[in-house]
C-alpha cells in the first residue's frame, strides 16, 4: 500500500539557469529543508542526493513525523525497511512504491550517508534537531583497513560492507554479442559494446562523449598522450542528461579550445574502426538531423539524431542478449569490471596504474575489488593443494 500524498523529485531551471534536482512536497511547493543539503552540489551528486531523500521524507509523511521530532530509532527502522530486514507485512511499506526491490549493501549505505549529512546539515542551519540522534550519528573514528595513516568516520546507520565480488561479462557472452549475426542491430551498437569491453568506461560517461574528447588520430593537440585515447569529462550541460562521474577539479578545456585532462583512457585498434565504421553507416547518413556534439546518437522513429540516453544503452543489450537466447541480460557496468580486472592482470597486478587509468583516486579499491578476479593463478595454486591433500581417487567407484 502505497501513500496518496508524497513527496516528489523534479528537475527544475532556477534564476542561475544551471539545471538542479530539487524535492517537492505533497502540496507541490518546493521542500526547503532539503535545500540545506542539495544546493551547491554537482547535478549528478545532487540528484542522487534527492532520490536517496525523497524516500525518507515519504517515510516522515507517513508516520506524521517532522524532522525535529525524528529519534535515532526512527531512522534505524526505516533503514530496516528498505533493506528488506523487517518485516513489511500483508500490507508492504507504507511509504514505498510495492514495486521497489530491497537495497543492496551498498545503495543502503549511500542512503545512511545521505541521512547523516541531511539530519547534521539541519543542525547546523539551525533546527532544531534532536541532540541525542545528533550524539547517535557521530559514530566514532575507524581505520581504514590496509591504510593505517587514513581514519574515518563510522556511520551507525550502516548497512556494513558488501563482498567486493564485482560480476564481470564471461568471454562467451562477449563473443556471442559481437560474433553471432542478428544479435547487434546496427554498427552504433557494436561500437558501443566494443568500446564498454576495451575502455571500461562507465555508461554515463560513454553517453557524455563529444566529439571534441576523440583524440584518435595524431597529432594529438592536447599533449597529454602520444598514443589514440580518449577523454572522459564530467559535464552538467550534455542534451541527454548523462554525466561522467570524475574526481578531477581542473579545467578541460585548453587555452585553444582543445580538449584536456579528465580521466584519459587509451582507444584500442579495435575501437578506432568501430567508431569509423558507426560514423559511415550510421551517423553520416542522419547527420542534417543532428543539433549537438555528442558521438552516440538515436535511431528510432521521434528521435531521430538525439544524443543517445544510458538507458537506451541498458536496454538495448537486454534486446540482444534476449535475441541471443542468454539467461539474465548483461549490464553495462560488467564491462567495466572485466576491462578493470583484465587490466590488473596483464599489468602484473599493478593497482596504481590499474586506478590512475580508470580514474579512481585509492589504489587499494583496485585490490580489494579486483585482488582474486584477476588472479589467473588461484585456481592452479587450489588443484595443486586438493592434489597434494588427495587420498585416493574420487572416482574409483564409479568404474564398471
Amino acid at each position: 500500500m502505497t501513500v496518496g500524498r508524497c513527496h516528489k523529485v523534479a528537475r527544475v531551471h532556477p534564476a542561475e539557469g544551471k539545471e538542479q534536482w530539487w524535492i517537492f512536497t505533497p502540496d507541490d511547493e518546493v521542500h526547503e529543508r532539503s535545500l540545506v543539503v542539495l544546493r551547491g552540489r554537482k547535478k549528478s551528486t545532487q540528484r542522487t542526493y534527492a532520490y536517496s531523500l525523497v524516500d525518507h521524507l515519504n517515510f516522515l509523511e507517513v508516520h506524521g513525523l517532522d524532522e525535529t521530532q525524528v529519534r535515532f530509532d526512527h531512522l534505524v527502522r526505516y533503514m530496516a525497511g528498505i533493506t528488506g530486514s523487517a518485516d513489511a507485512g500483508v500490507f508492504g511499506l507504507a511509504w514505498r512504491d510495492p514495486s521497489k526491490k530491497p537495497l543492496g549493501v551498498d545503495a543502503a549505505n549511500n542512503v545512511a550517508m545521505v541521512l547523516r549529512v541531511y539530519y547534521e546539515g539541519l543542525a547546523v542551519a539551525g533546527v532544531k534537531i534532536d541532540p541525542r540522534l545528533l550524539v547517535k550519528l557521530e559514530g566514532r573514528l575507524t581505520p581504514v583497513r590496509g591504510q593505517e595513516d587514513r581514519w574515518i568516520r563510522s556511520n551507525p546507520l550502516s548497512a556494513g560492507t558488501s563482498s567486493h565480488r564485482p560480476r564481470m561479462v564471461p568471454d562467451e557472452v562477449i563473443e556471442v554479442l559481437l560474433e553471432r549475426p542478428g544479435v547487434l542491430l546496427r554498427t552504433r551498437d557494436r561500437m558501443i559494446v566494443i568500446w564498454l569491453k576495451d575502455s571500461g568506461i562507465r555508461v554515463g560517461g560513454l553517453c557524455g562523449l563529444r566529439f571534441c574528447d576523440l583524440h584518435l588520430q595524431p597529432p594529438y593537440e592536447c599533449n597529454q598522450r602520444t598514443d589514440p585515447h580518449i577523454h572522459i569529462i564530467p559535464r552538467d550541460d550534455n542534451p541527454n542528461g548523462a554525466a561522467a562521474k570524475s574526481y578531477d577539479k581542473t579545467s578541460y578545456e585548453g587555452p585553444d579550445g582543445v580538449t584536456i585532462n579528465g580521466v584519459i583512457r587509451m582507444a584500442s585498434p579495435q575501437m578506432i574502426s568501430s567508431y569509423y565504421a558507426y560514423l559511415l553507416d550510421d551517423y553520416l547518413p542522419i547527420e542534417p538531423l543532428v543539433d549537438h556534439d555528442q558521438v552516440l546518437v538515436n535511431f528510432a522513429v521521434g528521435h531521430m539524431g538525439t544524443a543517445i540516453k544510458t538507458s537506451r544503452i541498458r536496454k538495448m543489450l537486454r534486446e540482444a542478449c534476449g535475441r541471443a537466447g542468454l539467461p539474465g541480460h548483461v549490464v553495462p557496468h560488467a564491462f567495466r569490471h572485466r576491462a578493470a580486472s583484465d587490466l590488473y592482470a596483464a599489468s602484473d597486478f599493478n593497482a596504481q596504474f590499474v586506478a590512475d587509468e580508470f580514474g579512481w583516486k585509492d589504489r587499494k579499491m583496485v585490490t580489494t575489488r579486483y585482488g582474486r578476479s584477476a588472479n589467473r593463478h588461484a585456481a592452479g595454486h587450489i588443484q595443486r593443494a586438493w592434489q597434494a591433500s588427495a587420498t585416493d581417487d574420487p572416482v574409483a567407484h564409479l568404474q564398471p
